[in-house]
């Protein structure tokens, strides 16, 4: 594959993990190819330790869109794929940060997608397993990966924190949806994906080193809770069959008189409150960075 290449990766108060990251794009062995780092929103503590490094390393065909707000994943992810493809781009990789792509993933990644179109997942080695793919749950706060690869991939989704996207797919089936924020937006747009008819694959010959997830540690275990349930809600009613619409309302019901007990009792306070907040969240139609 000859076309352009583009590797979108966001950074948000991580700066050691992202200097990390660079450094593995700055050792490759082959350089034909872009990488466009949104920052979105970092401290001016954070921002300037990246700065510095960047003063002084040269990393051919690098691009820094700072974002004045943190945008979240989707919206951070949007701002970098609309300057890959007016770059011209072919290819639109988006890898997470705190991933470690080794030596010959370029050209590895080039000889993948020869002759491809649509979404290729880019498995994420996590240590003593490797995540290829998440698995579509309805009806549920979160989502999980799973370590062995389908046969097929009709019931499950392409990890957002590495992909490879076809200038194509955008064209068919737009941007991330950035009522999101963060979770469930990768689901999203697999599902959109197949729907559209995407061509949709992994790269089992692939794979990238996939570190702890230490942006969204950042905010705090009880606001990711408040994004999980807000999010999952808006992720059944919008792509869910039939009787995940119907049943949605109850199980909505059903979480709020819980976490209202819990509350009363006055048992993991914090977490039901998040919780709570999160569903009252999605019936005010409150989407977005919370």
């Amino acid at each position: 594959m000859n076309g352009k290449i583009s590797i979108v990766t966001i950074n948000y108060n991580a700066s050691g993990e992202t200097i990390d990251f660079l450094n593995a794009l700055k050792e490759q062995n082959e350089k034909s190819f872009d990488v466009i780092l949104v920052d979105n929103g970092s401290s001016k503590v954070d921002l300037d330790a990246l700065n510095v490094w960047l003063e002084k390393t040269y990393i051919p065909g690098l691009s820094v869109l700072k974002n004045g707000e943190n945008s979240g994943f989707s919206g951070g992810c949007n701002i970098g794929i609309r300057k890959a493809l007016e770059n011209g781009s072919e290819w639109v990789i988006l890898l997470n940060n705190d991933t470690l792509p080794d030596n010959g993933f370029i050209v590895d990644l080039r000889a993948v997608l020869g002759g491809k179109e649509g979404l290729v997942g880019i498995p994420m080695d996590e240590g003593p397993k490797v995540a290829f793919c998440g698995k579509i749950g309805w009806l549920r706060p979160t989502l999980s990966h799973t370590h062995e690869v389908p046969k097929k991939l009709t019931r499950y989704y392409i990890i957002g924190g590495g992909v490879a996207i076809h200038k194509s797919v955008f064209d068919r089936i737009g941007l991330l949806d950035e009522n999101y924020f963060l979770y469930f937006e990768d689901a999203d747009f697999s599902i959109r994906a197949t729907k559209a008819k995407v061509p949709i694959s992994i790269a089992k010959e692939l794979k990238v080193r996939h570190l702890v997830s230490v942006s969204t540690k950042k905010l705090g275990p009880p606001s990711l809770f408040r994004y999980h349930y807000r999010n999952a809600l808006y992720f059944n009613r919008k792509l869910g069959p039939w009787w995940v619409k119907i049943l949605l309302w109850p199980w909505s019901w059903q979480i709020l008189l819980k976490q209202s007990f819990k509350i009363l009792i006055r048992k993991d306070l914090e977490y039901s409150k998040s919780i709570l907040s999160g569903v009252l969240d999605f019936y005010k139609n409150r989407m977005g960075k919370i």
